[in-house]
């Protein structure tokens, strides 16, 4: 039997672990149905400078981050290089740099995509702009005869100076974001939490968390419908 929330339907708190501009759709949307909404990323995010980008016939993208820090940096890249996202929303940014995606990933199991993308690029050479603490899900899934690269491109620091309230729901997006939560909290019995990936999903195991929502796919429509999903669910 699901436990109702702590707070009434109309008072409902959630907590995004992601700092969101005021006119951001899911901000508002929650806002407007009543929800008061603590948005705060945890991690601080810092480039990492590279002088060289090693060639390949693919580059993987498994963030916006790093898109950011890798273009930010004017690269070379050889004309006929394909490129890969993990989803919609990274390939709709991949875009505002020019570049379009050749293979997106669809849904949120990043262990599927990663093997989608292995059958994709078959023998062919890629490479990983990424962060310095990346779980590699992409790589791990790659065949020995795929020829992959990694390229730091920035770094993940967890911030420690933050003060959050106690939310009726939990929205984590990213792993890291789970390790600099559970630093200083430990989630309450009957709060809903929501996790942007298999990846977060398997962090929360780490601290306990048994069972997690996920939304359908890697962007904010995706996770917006997660979220009202499980407060429909959680008031019956």
């Amino acid at each position: 039997m699901k436990k109702r929330l702590h707070s009434p339907a109309n008072n409902l708190t959630i907590f995004i672990s992601k700092d969101l501009k005021e006119d951001n759709l899911l901000l508002t949307t929650l806002k407007a149905k009543g929800f008061e909404v603590v948005h705060q990323s945890l991690i601080k995010i810092s480039p990492i400078r590279f002088s060289y980008a090693p060639k390949s016939q693919w580059i993987f993208f498994s963030s916006k981050n790093a898109i950011t820090h890798f273009f930010g940096q004017n690269p070379e890249i050889d004309p006929g290089t394909k490129f890969g996202v993990m989803g919609q929303s990274s390939a709709a940014y991949l875009e505002e740099f020019g570049k379009k995606a050749d293979f997106i990933g669809t849904g949120t199991d990043t262990a599927k995509i990663a093997k989608d993308f292995a059958a994709c690029i078959q023998n062919d050479t890629v490479l990983f702009p990424q962060a310095i603490d990346s779980l590699q899900t992409i790589q791990k899934h790659l065949a020995f005869n795929n020829i992959s690269s990694n390229l730091y491109v920035y770094k993940t620091t967890l911030i420690t100076d933050f003060d959050l309230p106690q939310t009726d729901m939990l929205v984590f997006t990213s792993p890291s974001n789970v390790r600099a939560w559970f630093a200083k909290y430990k989630s309450a019995e009957g709060q809903i939490i929501v996790a942007m990936g298999t990846s977060t999903l398997r962090e929360l195991n780490n601290y306990g968390v048994k069972e997690a929502a996920m939304p359908e796919s890697f962007d904010e429509e995706g996770l917006l419908e997660a979220i009202l999903k499980q407060v429909e669910t959680s008031l019956l």
